[in-house]
């Protein structure tokens, strides 16, 4: 069922232009329905991917409320996400650098888990971390300075990580990927199944949905394979589920709702919006969802059950200064 959103409804919209050249941290305690920006300040004309890592906070009527420039980061800042205990993890992929921000708004000392690229991670309830890593092979994105593993060639092999609560390594999931255009791309999305069974997982541009089960270990049957050739932009995206197991993808211009075996039950058309959606999370009521449009700068909420989109943030930072690479939501209660 193809749904349209209705601009009729309340729609905000905000800058962030004139916080550009301030470089003061003014992020604030975390407060239930917080919504949170991955959008680092570019520097450089050549490296579109280099600049100053900068996390934008909002309130929860996406009104600007505080900024994070986030220490030992020199490129993108990416792949936000909340963790169980409420603090929020981002990367910088092209450094091998993880960043966490506790509750109360304070960058945490930086840890480093791995000589790998991450840029996405999920937990269980155990207080397990699987780490994506987003790079493989040996061709980086053109321009762009992307590390190397030590002693190789390699940017990375596109594994998932698992470590323990305490940052312990356990375990390396040799995971499958799906060959995209550019050639460089791994485990770039990753999502918890509910159940805690498997990990569902893309590659950014790539053509398949793709599922690990991590309790026996192996790979399972892809859930989604889409037709064409390399160069369309029939593409799997960004992916996350809902609580009851359905799962939102976003193809771009539009976000498709999948059920338990892959059949799209539900799509919600985001094309007057701008292709470029690459970043799709659920708010904590399951009710809304958020996404990130890497190309034209904007995130939007949007409501679920009619596709109505209910506000939106202008960053300022459009293609080819593009830099909206993670967005996340604080839906924690403060006791």
């Amino acid at each position: 069922m193809l749904l349209k959103y209705n601009l009729t409804l309340y729609y905000h919209r905000t800058t962030v232009m004139d916080i550009k050249n301030k470089k003061e941290n003014t992020m604030k305690p975390f407060e239930k329905g917080d919504i949170f920006l991955g959008c680092t300040e570019l520097i450089d004309d050549i490296d579109d991917h280099k600049g100053n890592g900068r996390i934008l906070q909002y309130d929860k009527d996406l009104k600007l409320k505080g900024v994070l420039w986030t220490e030992g980061t020199e490129h993108l800042v990416i792949g936000l996400k909340m963790d169980p205990e409420g603090i929020l993890w981002a990367f910088d992929m092209h450094n091998h650098i993880v960043v966490r921000v506790s509750p109360d708004g304070k960058q945490l000392p930086n840890h480093h888990f791995a000589n790998r690229a991450f840029s996405n991670v999920t937990f269980d309830k155990s207080g397990n971390i699987y780490l994506g890593e987003a790079l493989v092979g040996n061709t980086p994105y053109p321009g762009s300075f992307m590390k190397r593993l030590p002693g190789s060639d390699l940017l990375g092999d596109a594994n998932i990580y698992k470590f323990d609560s305490e940052f312990n390594f356990l375990e390396i999931y040799e995971v499958a990927y799906s060959p995209e255009f550019h050639h460089f791309k791994g485990i770039t999305h990753s999502t918890m199944h509910p159940s805690e069974r498997f990990i569902t997982y893309t590659t950014e541009i790539g053509k398949k949905i793709m599922r690990y089960d991590i309790q026996q270990s192996k790979q399972m049957e892809d859930l989604l394979v889409l037709p064409g050739d390399l160069t369309d932009q029939n593409v799997a995206i960004a992916v996350n589920y809902l609580n009851d197991g359905r799962l939102l993808h976003s193809r771009g211009d539009r976000i498709e709702i999948l059920d338990e075996d892959g059949e799209i039950i539900q799509t919600i058309d985001l094309k007057d919006h701008g292709w470029g959606i690459a970043q799709v999370t659920p708010s904590h009521d399951q009710e809304h969802f958020f996404t990130a449009n890497i190309f034209t700068g904007v995130a939007m909420k949007i409501r679920i059950s009619d596709g109505a989109i209910l506000g939106s943030i202008e960053t300022g930072y459009k293609a080819p200064k593009r830099s909206l690479a993670g967005i996340a939501e604080y839906g924690l209660v403060k006791s």
